[in-house]
């Protein structure tokens, strides 16, 4: 509205300029049409990089005009009319709002900069990058709420002082007054509102780092207990909408105080609402999930009640719904969607089973019994159906259930285990302190001294023995029971056949990566069972469609968690996961990079000259491939054996036989040489490189050497390496390419050396020009030799197809004469 003002009513001197600028414009646009048809009939060339003025530019300057017009009639102190006084208002209420928006865009787009301060190595730079982000929240900038859920990340950094200042600006932000720095609090409904808000906005890996700052807020008695009642009254209320999103902040809470889920009113609630008929009638997987997570903060709640109490009854009803909602009982059998949105709740509802139930395998056992019989025998309501066909959604929520719950029953075997090593552990210690008292009492020292000391050893030899075959007991039941002769047992090789697919006889996608899942964990489990199916694991990787990017990616984590199990077993079939590095998919690179990263930085799987692979990802266009990569090699290089170093010129060799592009190879090994920066280990390579030439007949791979040669730190021992080594590379000076490498470390040479060593660098430099001009002489004579050669045979085919039409034309005169005769 402004400037529409200022235009209509701007100095008539500008509007005469303005009208000008536009007249010159038309006249320049008619000259340049003229001139692009004279072009078109070859009289007239246009020149290059001129640029034509639009009517925006010319409508920017009239105004800008007019604004400097004004400022100069303003410092003239004469009388102004009603109407200039208006007119100078706007103007400088146009500027005002102009300046106003430039700085809100700066300050908009400068986000980006400010997220990439939060990775900063430096803490200060962190630290400065959070409080810019808390201070823009105070002023509603969109950017804030984007760059603080950035921060959150860094709630795991291993540095206190980066922790705190997280925390704190996620209390300054969410929780806090603006301005007070923390020291007084929202009311207890807008910090309930924030948090809602902030969790039903956030992806799962934000969830994670949410979680752990209330955790951490609430341990620190940070987080008022009000503000858990107002999210208790968004769960209990009629339409709950929003019931999921409060479960689930209510479980962050829960992490660390189980009291604000564990009393009886909140669980009956938790029942009636976050587990009730409304959530089954309206099929509200979000809500079951919620309701389940936050049942798993209560702990072994069951067996720690009386069997009599109204805690452990209603503790029966939640279990026997969780069992409900882990059998699908009320899933749609011909939508996808739903079956999807069960996973999650499923998951957490066998997960909250083994925490809170006394006796999770008997539920166990009556959640797979119930399913098969929904599967192959029964529907969900008890009536009998065909057993010769199966409805393929039933089926892959059959083995989503079996698989997990062979997970969930290894980690409590193996908990088992751990309680009853430390209830050994103390009940050897409390006998230790005991023979100690009594030592300590009796007078007769000596004997009593030698007859504890001997009960102390025979106890310790029978507790250490009853450990040792505790373990094994715990091994036997992993590796036998679970998968082998128990409930679970029964159906792998049903497994076994649907992920085989012989014939293609199984089409739905969500089956095949349903029981792929499972069979992975079983796997995990029994390591019989794991070496035994690897095979078909690996063929069902490389024969999965291009499009089935879900279960490829499923196989390649799953693989990860198999090396880390049983990593001999899988140790032979690591080129085959390397290959996936070279996937068309970026999803499936991204997570053979995530999954490699991990087994090698954790010693998992030996550094080899496959890492080349990993190299090439340096060069990938995804982003976050590249910055993986890179992170590799960065933690790979803080090792004392530098294994960068010995690995290079294995690497080098490698990409030059994969053929990759001259410009990312050199990108690559200028990354890659950085790392080597010990003499010893600069003159290492100088001599493994010079010893490569010879070995290869590649001029291309001779050049990459050459260039990687190039990229060596150098001094005395270096030069004199490349001047001894010289026969190894002479043959190649001839190339361009080659010689132009020499020359480029010649010159940097001639920069670095001391006195003593230019006889050597002359030496080595009449050496190079030498053989580079012979060989330019030989590959002129080569290639004269080469067309002579070429010529002559040329020749004596053109001979020989002339002496043939002389052979055809005589033998055609002669049949011609014969059949005149005849």
């Amino acid at each position: 509205e402004l400037e529409k003002m200022l235009e209509e009513n701007a100095p008539e001197r500008i509007k005469l300029a303005q009208k000008a600028a536009k007249l010159v414009q038309l006249q320049k646009e008619q000259q340049s049409y003229e001139k692009d048809n004279m072009k078109a009939d070859g009289e007239v060339k246009e020149q290059e990089g001129t640029r034509q003025i639009d009517d925006k530019e010319i409508e920017a300057a009239a105004l800008d005009a007019a604004i400097k017009d004004a400022e100069y009639e303003c410092s003239d102190n004469h009388d102004d009319s009603k109407e200039e006084v208006e007119y100078k208002k706007a103007l400088r209420g146009l500027q005002f709002a102009t300046s106003a928006l430039a700085f809100i865009c700066m300050f908009e787009n400068a986000h980006s900069a400010f997220e990439g301060m939060l990775l900063s190595a430096n803490s200060s730079d962190v630290t400065e990058a959070l409080r810019f982000f808390v201070r823009a929240r105070h002023f509603q900038l969109p950017c804030a709420v984007t760059g603080m859920k950035r921060a959150l990340a860094l709630m795991w950094s291993s540095e206190k002082n980066i922790k705190d200042e997280v925390l704190k600006g996620f209390v300054d932000v969410f929780i806090a007054v603006p301005g007070t720095s923390g020291a007084e609090y929202l009311a207890d409904d807008k910090i309930a509102q924030n948090l809602f808000s902030l969790v039903g906005n956030a992806n799962i890996s934000e969830i994670a780092s949410i979680e752990e700052a209330v955790a951490l807020l609430v341990k620190q008695d940070r987080l008022p207990a009000e503000v858990f009642m107002e999210l208790w009254s968004i769960v209990s209320k009629p339409c709950g909408q929003g019931r999921s999103v409060a479960l689930q902040v209510l479980s962050m809470g829960a992490t660390t105080d189980s009291n604000i889920v564990n009393s009886l009113s909140r669980l009956r609630l938790l029942l009636e609402c976050g587990l009730g008929e409304n959530a089954e009638d309206n099929r509200d997987w979000a809500t079951l999930r919620s309701a389940a997570s936050a049942l798993k903060k209560i702990g072994r709640a069951q067996a720690s009640s009386s069997p009599t109490s109204a805690k452990y009854i209603l503790l029966e009803q939640i279990i026997d719904r969780l069992c409900r909602i882990a059998m699908g009982e009320w899933c749609l059998d011909k939508n996808i969607t739903d079956t999807q949105c069960w996973f999650a709740a499923a998951e957490q509802a066998i997960d909250a089973i083994f925490e809170i139930s006394a006796e999770p395998e008997k539920e166990s056992a009556k959640i797979i019994k119930g399913m098969e019989a929904m599967a192959f025998g029964m529907s969900g309501r008890g009536v009998e159906v065909s057993k010769k066909t199966c409805c393929s959604l039933r089926l892959a929520r059959f083995f989503f259930v079996v698989g997990h719950i062979a997970v969930k029953l290894l980690v409590y075997t193996e908990a088992l285990s751990i309680s009853l090593r430390r209830a050994n552990a103390a009940k050897s210690l409390s006998k230790q302190e005991s023979a100690d008292k009594a030592k300590s009492s009796d007078n007769d020292e000596a004997k009593i001294k030698e007859d504890s000391d001997e009960d102390i050893e025979a106890e310790l030899g029978l507790a250490a023995q009853a450990e040792a075959e505790t373990e094994k007991k715990v091994a036997d039941i992993a590796e036998n029971e679970i998968v082998e002769r128990g409930l679970i047992g029964l159906f792998s090789p049903l497994l076994v056949r649907i992920v085989a697919n012989e014939g293609l006889m199984h089409s739905s996608s969500i089956l095949m990566q349903s029981a792929t899942l499972a069979l992975c964990k079983l796997m995990c489990i029994s390591g019989v069972f794991c070496e035994k199916n690897l095979p078909l694991l690996f063929r069902a990787l490389s024969k999965a469609p291009v499009k089935e990017t879900t279960l490829k990616s499923n196989i390649i984590i799953a693989l990860g968690d198999l090396a880390f199990r049983f990593p001999n077993a899988v140790e032979p079939y690591t080129p085959m996961l390397y290959a996936c590095l070279n996937d068309s998919v970026t999803s499936v690179r991204r997570h053979t990079l995530m999954v490699l990263t991990h087994l090698i930085l954790n010693d998992m799987v030996k550094v080899k000259g496959q890492v080349c692979e990993i190299a090439v990802c340096l060069e990938d266009k995804e982003p976050r491939i590249r910055d993986m990569s890179r992170l590799l090699f960065h933690e790979l290089s803080k090792r004392s054996n530098n294994p960068i170093y010995n690995l290079l010129p294995d690497i080098i060799s490698r990409m030059g036989l994969m053929g990759i592009e001259k410009e990312k190879f050199r990108n690559i090994m200028s990354f890659l040489f950085s790392f080597v920066k010990k003499d010893r280990q600069n003159e290492m390579l100088v001599e493994k490189l010079c010893q490569r030439f010879p070995t290869t007949e590649s001029i291309s791979q001779k050049s990459d050497f050459a260039f990687c040669l190039t990229q060596l730190k150098l001094n005395d021992k270096v030069i004199k390496n490349l001047n001894d080594h010289f026969n190894c590379y002479k043959d190649s000076l001839f190339d361009d390419d080659v010689f132009k490498s020499f020359t480029s470390i010649l010159s940097k040479a001639k920069k670095l050396a001391r006195s003593e060593m230019k006889e050597v660098i002359e030496e080595w430099e009449t050496r190079l020009k030498q053989e580079n001009s012979n060989g330019l002489e030989n590959m002129t004579a080569e290639a004269k030799s080469k067309a002579a050669k070429a010529n002559a045979k040329a020749r004596k085919a053109r001979k020989g197809r002339e002496n043939s039409l002389d052979d055809t034309c005589e033998r055609g005169y002669e049949r011609d004469c014969k059949t005149d005769c005849t």
